[in-house]
């Protein structure tokens, strides 16, 4: 990492940029790096849990470093929103300093059918895809990876799977924070005791594209399967790039499918209470803190792997509600 920015600084003295700003000296302290998305803005959980606060200004980005239950992290909530802002920021984080694995806790709007998902649900990503990264042919029908021909860099334009060993502990967090969540009312969940549900082995889709065309959903789950929409396929490109695992965890916070009467497929929350936005990035802070405060050290100190290859079995995607042995050994 420090050859990569001694050269770049030399370029730009070389180029004569003036005023150029300085550039941060590089943290060596290990770290879990966090990108937190702009939207909803409800940051509080996660600000509120950083003790030992610092600040690293880097270009355009804020960087605040500290603790979060005795774990060292570096977390960043970003300037705008934006899939592709969110990975050149999580570049520069994984530049500026070292990061054992980068976390993402967001939301995401559900693409499977009313009664099988609905807003509340927790999705974790075992597999990430750009379900924005496709030929269409002058039939209209679509063909996954507009680049499959590209050669050497096939790697970077596919899907990415987490770690089995993150996902494990990830699973474990889902499951205790959801037992302990009873979900509003307005939220229609599917479970009758309101408790979330949780997806295991899910493929999240990312792209820059919001649909609200069915057909055109059930166009691209055709080709990619991805039960989810927003996910962070660009910042899990942006650590794989750079040889750090990423993992993440999505609430759903939005359904055509479920509540196909209301724009973007949000519900019309109570007066006085968050909307279903809030409800899910909350519940995602929530799975992260606990992440943190039973795996934190564990994390750290840990030899992950980023993923681009196929290490689950197609069947686990086909019952992704089924933990297969994710949830062995979890602390209650």
């Amino acid at each position: 990492m420090k050859p990569l920015r001694i050269v770049l600084s030399c370029l730009l003295a070389g180029m004569g940029v003036a005023h150029a700003a300085p550039v941060p000296a590089y943290d060596a302290t290990p770290r879990l790096g966090i990108v937190i998305p702009k939207l909803p803005a409800d940051y509080g959980l996660l600000l509120n849990a950083l003790t030992a606060r610092g600040h690293v200004s880097d270009g355009a980005f804020d960087f605040q470093t500290g603790e979060i239950d005795g774990v060292p992290v570096v977390m960043i909530v970003q300037p705008a929103p934006g899939e592709v802002l969110r990975a050149i920021e999580a570049t520069s984080m994984l530049h500026d300093f070292n990061v054992r694995v980068l976390l993402y806790p967001g939301t995401s709007g559900g693409h499977l059918p009313k009664g099988e998902m609905s807003i509340g649900d927790i999705v974790l990503g075992a597999r990430n895809v750009n379900h924005g990264n496709y030929y269409l042919a002058p039939d209209g029908h679509m063909e996954g990876g507009e680049f499959k021909d590209a050669g050497p860099g096939q790697s970077y334009t596919g899907a990415f799977h987490a770690d089995p060993g993150l996902l494990a502990m990830l699973a474990c967090s889902a499951k205790r924070v959801a037992t302990q969540t009873t979900l509003p009312a307005f939220l229609a969940p599917v479970r009758s005791d309101r408790q979330p549900q949780i997806f295991y082995y899910s493929i999240q889709g990312t792209s820059e594209i919001w649909s609200d065309n069915v057909a055109y959903t059930q166009a691209t789950m055709k080709v990619f399967h991805e039960i989810d929409e927003d996910g962070d396929w660009y910042s899990n490109l942006a650590a794989t790039v750079l040889h750090v695992p990423f993992l993440e965890v999505s609430v759903i916070s939005n359904s055509i499918f479920a509540f196909p009467a209301r724009k973007h497929g949000v519900p019309e929350s109570p007066e006085g209470q968050p909307d279903s936005h809030v409800v899910a990035q909350r519940l995602s802070n929530r799975i992260l803190l606990d992440l943190l405060k039973h795996k934190g050290q564990a994390l750290l100190a840990a030899k992950f792997r980023p993923v681009s290859q196929p290490v689950y079995p197609e069947s686990y995607f086909q019952t992704p509600h089924d933990p297969r042995n994710l949830l062995d050994g979890c602390e209650p």
